[in-house]
């Protein structure tokens, strides 16, 4: 009785829409909500000063690799350090002295926890989860709004990539992504209604040109119609004219016989070369 009971009640969910069909993924990605959650806090700025502090720091980021070489600063830094501390610990060997950096050198090196490792590895894995079921969640239309701004995304990019170099492409989306919720939010209403408006529009003008095409292809087939019967029936006449001249042959289309004997040739011409007479 119990599981019955529990059955329908599990079916009455699915039915008004609390709880998806396909459970076993929705308990896979449950624990994925929580990046839901931050990243929408994130761009909606509802924590200016964490959204802030996030947003300069990937603008910085991005103008840094781009007008700063950071990998020669990076190597410059580790010749340094490096020459240093050689030059150091080599100054006090000639007097008999331990060097100063081997005098502050611990006794125990420093390790990171194993639990330290796991935490972040934890979250590494997690955030590449999220990434690959929201990927998977665009690709298979969960969601027709989300895929159709992914699509439109995209394609500005691909022709955006062609005039614009990397780090000036990653700076605008880095504007875009932090500058359009926080604009939308805050005139959804107006943005909302301009939106149904166009919406409105469009599929005004979608019905009409739908009319338009139902009307101009119905007149096509019309005249197709109309031209095929015209070339049937002459098709017809002519073949039925070909059948009734080959059974019935006109005697005027032939010369008439003729009804007397043409004369021998001798006598006409004995009769235009008669001899002279002779003079007495």
């Amino acid at each position: 009785m119990s599981d019955s009971v529990g059955l329908e009640t599990k079916h009455q969910e699915i039915a008004n829409g609390s709880q998806h069909p396909h459970s076993d993924q929705d308990s896979n990605t449950r624990n994925l909500d929580r990046f839901h959650t931050s990243l929408y806090d994130l761009v909606t700025w509802k924590y200016p000063r964490a959204t802030s502090f996030i947003f300069l720091s990937i603008l910085s980021t991005i103008f840094a690799f781009r007008f700063v070489n950071v990998m020669r600063y990076v190597l410059k830094a580790a010749y340094i350090l490096l020459g240093s501390v050689a030059a150091l610990e080599y100054a006090g060997k000639p007097m008999g002295y331990k060097g100063v950096v081997s005098q502050l050198r611990p006794i125990r090196y420093y390790t990171i926890p194993r639990e330290s490792l796991e935490g972040i590895f934890d979250e590494i894995h997690d955030f590449l989860n999220f990434v690959i079921v929201e990927f998977q969640r665009v690709v298979f239309v969960e969601n027709i709004f989300v895929t159709v701004v992914a699509f439109v995304t995209s394609f500005i990019g691909y022709f955006l990539i062609k005039y614009l170099p990397f780090w000036s492409l990653a700076f605008l989306a880095t504007i875009a992504v932090f500058s359009g919720p926080y604009i939308y939010l805050n005139n959804q209403e107006l943005i909302d209604a301009q939106i149904n408006h166009y919406s409105e529009i469009a599929n005004h003008k979608f019905i009409e040109a739908r009319g338009y095409s139902e009307q101009y292809a119905g007149e096509a087939v019309h005249r197709a119609r109309a031209t095929a019967t015209q070339l049937t029936e002459k098709v017809q006449n002519y073949t039925s004219r070909r059948a009734s001249g080959q059974q019935h042959v006109n005697a005027n289309n032939f010369p008439s016989a003729p009804t007397h004997e043409p004369a021998p040739a001798y006598q006409s011409v004995a009769h235009h070369e008669q001899p002279a007479p002779i003079a007495t």
